[in-house]
């Protein structure tokens, strides 16, 4: 029986160019860390070691430790010198990026009709940024923080999608089995290796031929799932 409904955000929730929300993203943060590093420089380090901490999750360490791990291996900058860079630009500068997202019209109903039907909702977006930013990317959704039991960040989970073990952290922090848990997602490789935690999958769109999922279709088609409230 599923209990818990986890949500992607962008492509899901929220609709955006991601190629021009990068370029606006680092365009913004790089000058921040001017007085360390040439801009053009810490750009390709943060993505450098953003791939990093994506591909090569580190038994132990969160996210945030990966990502530093890197990046002071390559720059000689620790966590010290620049965590608290990143913590103001996103209290700061980083909410002016809404403008680029558009809520997904049916996401705030999916949302709001699963926590009223009595369904666990979670974010199971990439935990690739700190606890303040994925509040703000929720409220880019016309959500709020408090619409979701769990939201993972990059301070406190320790792999992303599609590891399996990101899936596995979810739901062990939910206090469920993956079975018991659904993943709403767009993406076809990171989202749909939900499934081989036991978890079920409802792919936003219409996948290839030969994508196999439990679900697919709109998010008005998962509000519907959702009303019914049997997912076999």
């Amino acid at each position: 029986m599923i209990r818990a409904i986890l949500f992607d955000l962008d492509g899901t929730l929220s609709l955006m160019d991601q190629d021009e929300f990068m370029r606006n993203y680092v365009g913004l943060l790089a000058p921040r860390f001017a007085h360390l590093l040439a801009p053009d420089r810490f750009g390709k380090q943060l993505m450098r070691s953003t791939d990093v901490m994506v591909k090569e999750p580190q038994p132990g360490r969160t996210n945030l430790q990966t990502f530093f791990d890197d990046f002071n291996k390559a720059t000689g900058l620790s966590y010290t010198n620049l965590w608290p860079i990143f913590e103001k630009f996103y209290e700061t500068d980083f909410p002016a990026l809404r403008v680029l997202a558009k809520p997904n019209p049916e996401g705030k109903k999916a949302v709001l009709t699963a926590v009223k039907q009595g369904f666990v909702t979670a974010v199971a977006s990439n935990p690739v940024m700190p606890l303040t930013a994925m509040k703000e990317r929720i409220r880019w959704a016309e959500l709020t923080p408090e619409d979701f039991t769990l939201i993972p960040s990059i301070e406190d989970f320790h792999s992303c999608k599609p590891h399996l073990s990101f899936f596995e952290e979810l739901a062990e922090r939910l206090g469920m089995n993956p079975e018991e848990c659904l993943m709403v997602g767009n993406h076809p490789i990171e989202d749909l290796a939900a499934r081989e935690t036991g978890m079920k999958v409802f792919l936003v769109g219409n996948p290839p031929a030969d994508v196999v999922t439990d679900y697919h279709g709109e998010l008005s088609d998962l509000i519907k799932l959702i009303l019914q409230g049997n997912f076999s």
